[in-house]
């Protein structure tokens, strides 16, 4: 039931479940020829599968050459989209667990699952919105946060698996269990939104991929430790309240240059019980492994009308079953959210 205008695309695996791709030029020729075709958004469900290939778990965590081509076509390539922001979903890769997994779960993103401007997603059982024994955490080797947000991505009752179509047959279905079924759940939900968004603002171009990330992190359910964490992500997707948050009207994209500081102001009523507020951006690729790798460091600063700061959610890397704080500026995250309970009246 897409609308017209919407358009999926879905990246698969070869034979032996390894990434397709040898080389990053590959990658932008593959986006070139979807975007041609009139692609808006891609679901990716391929990795490096670090422990069931035999890679060097030291490339958990890491943000690697094809993490920085995905994320230059995400803000917008020339080769491959003439400069116009694109979006991407990406699986977080099924590495907890497995052979490489020496941190009780923690740092197995396989690469390239830690990119830093796609949409990573990890696997939860659809059944009760608990998590899978395989889905990949974070912290990236820099510290930043994944994945960004889990999805149903198995099952641990009923055929213990998400029903998908099977190649055997144009009749026949299979079921799979993997970040890989999450990945395309979260794409098919963004195409949701892409669609209502193309209702919403007839002629308009279509939110950016940064944007999504907002109306997920503002809309998901909170699993896990309170806030953030490197084994939920923000939470649990939700489609339907995604879109009632994009038509509510509250999302706006815009541009923000050196220096500069954007003041909006938000009236809260007496006895609210929250406000929460996020910005995501489209951050340019940085240079493979360097650390940290975010380029662009915004802040979000929110001042209650007494002049308090509220500072944004922050992990800590070295502890990462730490619970998120809210007590200092983010400078690793191309993500902040800035949750105030009960905050006071005004603006």
């Amino acid at each position: 039931g897409m609308a017209p205008g919407v358009t999926l695309l879905s990246a698969d695996l070869d034979a032996t479940g390894d990434f397709l791709y040898t080389n990053p030029g590959d990658i932008e020729a593959d986006y070139a020829v979807a975007y041609g075709l009139g692609a808006n958004i891609t679901n990716n469900s391929i990795g490096t599968n670090v422990n069931a290939n035999g890679r060097p778990c030291s490339w958990h965590g890491d943000y690697g050459i094809t993490d920085g081509v995905i994320d230059a076509i995400v803000r917008g390539n020339q080769t491959v989209t003439g400069g116009a922001p694109f979006r991407v979903v990406w699986a977080a890769g099924n590495e907890r667990g497995g052979r490489c997994d020496t941190n009780s779960g923690y740092r197995t993103m396989g690469p390239p699952g830690g990119a830093k401007n796609h949409l990573s997603i990890g696997a939860l059982n659809a059944n009760n919105d608990s998590m899978t024994s395989f889905s990949g955490w974070g912290p990236t080797d820099d510290g930043r946060l994944k994945p960004d947000f889990c999805a149903p991505g198995c099952q641990s009752g009923g055929d213990g698996g998400v029903t998908s179509c099977s190649s055997t047959s144009d009749t026949a279905y299979s079921v799979s269990c993997g970040t890989s079924m999450a990945s395309p759940t979260a794409c098919g939900i963004s195409a949701l939104l892409l669609q209502d968004w193309t209702n919403l603002y007839p002629g308009q171009p279509l939110p950016r991929n940064s944007t999504l990330k907002v109306l997920f992190a503002q809309s998901a359910v909170d699993l896990g430790n309170p806030g953030p964490d490197y084994s939920y992500g923000y939470g649990s997707i939700r489609a339907d309240s995604a879109v009632d948050l994009l038509r509510n009207g509250t999302v706006t994209e815009g541009t923000l240059f050196q220096s500069f500081v954007h003041i909006y102001n938000v009236t809260v009523a007496p006895g609210s019980e929250s406000l929460v507020l996020t910005v995501a951006w489209d951050d340019p690729a940085a240079t493979a492994n360097v650390i940290p790798s975010l380029v662009n460091d915004l802040d979000l600063r929110v001042t209650a009308p007494g002049g308090q700061r509220h500072y944004p959610w922050t992990l800590n890397p070295a502890s990462p079953t730490t619970p998120a704080v809210r007590t200092q500026e983010d400078h690793l995250n191309n993500i902040e959210q800035v949750r105030v309970d009960a905050p006071a009246a005004g603006e």
